[in-house]
């Protein structure tokens, strides 16, 4: 028996363990954290190894932010009661939220051998696709499809259609995703999840690509509600930011602030923004900061934390903070906040950076971009954005604060060109690979080194090795590497590359930069959509075009002739950097002259528009 402390205007009272328990939880569960938290303290000090007392006071800890005593607490917990599924459920949750990816693996292998339901195997399919390891991910994602009543299997076809997606199988990751949102029909992620995968497929029917974006913005618009006020109050707002004094407030929507390559594109400008003229607001949508985090927070003088925020509060949120001008760096990537940007907070809305094609909303009014990667015309029409084209080009590349220097050219030293690509494998097709195993049948000894986090997998390794044999390579010509974890490790990889190829038709943005930046020329295909035509505005601004082919005959045609010129190899490598440094694409000055005359551009259209 303890002695509970008076509740509620109720005196104190002598109770069982358990009847002190019931107490605790359904505080908890009311709010009241801290009479539940004295409660469980009581309960430990009468029954010190009490399991569900630890936990849950582990549980009270972590919420409170002191996670040292929480995964204490929780450990214990679960090595009282090592049978118990939840404790390593909740405590795989804790170190998955907290980045301890690998610990959290673990708790899932466990509550799958302890609770081998459904949703025990899709939840750790999904955590083993986060971690690289595809092919088991894909086995689980599998079992749980199988394991789940269909009206459950949403989940589980999600996370197969991601697994399948990142290994290169997209027509099987894409069927699953329509398997998910058809079951799970108000599932604006998953949906998002689907028009991301749709951006990778080969010669896609562009119109028909944009009618799948419009159909998300027709459907989650027609049941989220927009923020509405009062017509003469906007009207006096409007009038009021009219003053010539009057600094107008942009705010940026992401959750990559961090050293991700959304971050690294926009650190650079928030670290420009004229600040006379503009209020910058960050609204960060992440728990995971790094050194980057740091130094963005300290270019802004508004920060918002807004990852356990829902999109209703978020909005309300930017509505109050009186923003003028919202960006959404996201568009239908992991995290987005769609339904932010569906109700409609501030008077202009923009995207820009985050995602290579339209949102589909009719409630964004602008897309950033460029008149390389958006010719003018066709584009207009697929998009629901009006598009508006920087005089260069649509991103600005900041060096990396620490890299090595660049390499001599590897094939003096080797013997041989060595090939390659550090892109995310999903943008590998099987298309790709014949046309890069095309490259190495016509360069003899040629090398092809392919680096990316699905090669982190054994298994993986081996079968993507063998579907490149099965295209025609030799596998003693092929070299796959996982990624680097410290950056100048990976920087440094490229200083093994004599020539880097471009994925198509989702080209690199961030890798192709990265590659310039360390000497390699980079090779890329043009398309008919910003997705595939990210090298062209690239190359041009670099002034390369000579690097951008017409078709995949001329793109294995330019790799050819490059190969076999080493003297050309060895001076585009010696220049490459500086070339960079002084292109458009490194210009940050210039760039954010140019982003920042857009905003304004928008501001004054939307001023002297009639009405509110």
């Amino acid at each position: 028996m303890i002695t509970l402390p008076s509740l509620s205007n109720l005196p104190p009272k002598r109770v069982s363990i358990a009847e002190a328990m019931q107490t605790a939880q359904q505080l908890h569960a009311q709010g009241d954290v801290a009479s539940a938290e004295k409660i469980y303290k009581l309960i430990l000090e009468a029954e010190p190894n009490h399991g569900d007392g630890i936990f849950y006071l582990g549980m009270i800890l972590f919420q409170g932010k002191k996670f040292d005593e929480a995964f204490t607490l929780l450990k214990r917990a679960v090595q009282i009661h090592p049978n118990v599924f939840e404790f390593h459920y909740n405590l795989g949750l804790i170190y998955e939220s907290n980045g301890h990816f690998e610990q959290a693996l673990e708790c899932y292998r466990r509550v799958v051998e302890l609770e081998p339901s459904g949703n025990a195997h899709s939840n750790l399919a999904k955590n083993l696709t986060d971690s690289g390891q595809l092919t088991e991910a894909i086995e689980f994602a599998r079992v749980a499809v199988q394991r789940l009543p269909h009206a459950q299997r949403a989940i589980a076809h999600n996370n197969l259609g991601a697994a399948l997606t990142l290994r290169g199988e997209l027509a099987q990751g894409l069927e699953n995703y329509k398997f998910a949102i058809a079951i799970d029909v108000e599932n604006a992620s998953m949906h998002s999840n689907y028009l991301l995968a749709c951006n990778y497929v080969a010669n896609p029917d562009l119109t028909l690509l944009f009618q799948e974006h419009k159909k998300f913005g027709e459907k989650f618009e027609s049941f989220i509600p927009k923020l509405y006020e009062n017509p003469l109050a906007a009207q006096a707002k409007k009038v009021q930011r009219a003053r010539v004094d009057y600094k107008v407030r942009i705010g940026y929507v992401s959750p990559d602030f961090y050293g991700h390559a959304v971050g690294q594109f926009i650190e650079p400008i928030l670290a420009t923004h004229d600040k006379n003229k503009f209020d910058v607001f960050c609204y960060s949508d992440n728990f995971h900061t790094d050194d980057s985090t740091a130094r963005m927070k300290a270019l802004v003088s508004n920060w918002r934390q807004v990852n356990e925020m829902n999109d209703e509060d978020v909005a309300r949120m930017i509505q109050t903070d009186g923003i003028d001008i919202l960006v959404d760096l996201a568009g239908h990537t992991a995290r987005n906040r769609m339904g932010v940007f569906i109700r409609k907070p501030a008077p202009i809305q923009v995207t820009w950076i985050g995602y290579p094609n339209t949102t589909g909303l009719s409630t964004m009014d602008y897309r950033i971009t460029d008149a390389l990667a958006d010719p003018v015309g066709a584009a207009d029409a697929l998009h629901t954005e009006k598009l508006l084209r920087l005089p260069e080009c649509f991103s600005c590349f900041q060096a990396p604060r620490q890299s090595p220097d660049v390499g001599p050219l590897p094939a003096l030293a080797n013997g041989f060109i060595t090939i390659g690509s550090f892109n995310n494998f999903a943008k590998i097709t099987p298309h790709v690979m014949r046309v890069w195993i095309d490259i190495m049948n016509r360069v003899p000894g040629s090398r092809l080194l392919l680096k990316n986090r699905s090669l982190d997998n054994p298994r993986l390794k081996n079968l993507i090795l063998e579907e490149l044999c099965k295209h025609g390579a030799d596998p003693k010509r092929v070299d796959l590497r996982s990624p680097d974890i410290l950056p100048m490790d990976h920087l440094n990889g490229y200083n093994l590359l004599d020539i880097a190829l471009d994925s198509f038709p989702y080209n690199g943005t961030t890798t192709t930069c990265e590659a310039l930046w360390m000497g390699v020329p980079v090779i890329t295909l043009a398309g008919n959509n910003h997705v595939s035509r990210v090298g062209v505005s690239q190359m041009t601004n670099l002034g390369l075009p000579e690097l951008i082919a017409r078709d995949t005959n001329d793109y294995v045609h330019i790799a050819e002739e490059l190969a076999n010129d080493l003297p050309r190899l060895v001076a585009l490598r010696r220049g490459m950097r500086e070339r960079l440094k002084n292109s458009p694409l490194m210009n940050v000055t210039r760039f954010t002259k140019n982003l920042e005359e857009a905003y304004e551009a928008m501001w004054k259209k939307y001023l002297a528009e009639p009405g509110a």
